[in-house]
């Protein structure tokens, strides 16, 4: 009996030291797979925070590049009306020159003043300036500005005199015009 106590206890002994090493296994393993998962995590990690710089640097460039085109859209802009203002500017001062002449002439002084116009009109043309023109049209409020009311024989709300003129540059409005307006005859 006391053998086979030995036996069961010998047993006992390595059935006891069988399970600490399944154990032990058990740990090594779990530690393994958790170095294993921290390790890619720490990499993927690293090419996350890699993939937002890189963005983050791409946004930069993009604002950069931006504002530099507006800056250069700006200054296009700029240098084509100055370079059509300069026409204006030239038909000025040869105007300015003939009427400091002492046999100036009124022909020749109307003369000059209608080729300024005509060149002023042309630059409006090529820079899009557009005329309203709103004689006999109905009153528009995103276009005109009506100063007073006039009876006449119009149809109410139609624009029967214009006191300056409006503009507009493509669909924008650059300036009202300013107009009088009918109103019913009583």
């Amino acid at each position: 009996m006391k053998e086979e106590n030995k036996d069961i206890s010998d047993n006992n002994l390595n059935s006891s030291n069988t399970e600490d090493d399944n154990l032990d296994d058990n740990k090594t393993e779990t530690v393994d797979e958790d170095a294993n998962n921290s390790t890619s995590l720490t990499e993927e990690n690293t090419k996350l925070n890699d993939l937002l710089l890189r963005s983050r640097a791409e946004i930069e460039n993009i604002q950069k590049r931006t504002i530099k085109q507006i800056q250069q859209a700006q200054l296009y802009s700029t240098e084509k009306l100055s370079s059509e203002l300069l026409v204006v500017m030239d038909s000025l001062e040869a105007a300015e020159k003939l009427s400091t002449k002492p046999n100036l002439k009124v022909e020749d002084l109307i003369e000059g003043n209608s080729l300024l116009l005509k060149t002023t009109k042309e630059v409006f043309e090529k820079l899009n300036i557009e005329e309203i023109d709103p004689i006999d049209k109905e009153f528009d409020p995103e276009y005109h500005q009506a100063l007073s009311t006039k009876e006449a024989d119009n149809p109410e709300n139609t624009v029967i005199e214009v006191v300056q003129k409006g503009y507009k540059l493509k669909s924008k409005l650059l300036r009202p015009a300013l107009v009088i307006v009918s109103k019913k005859v009583k």
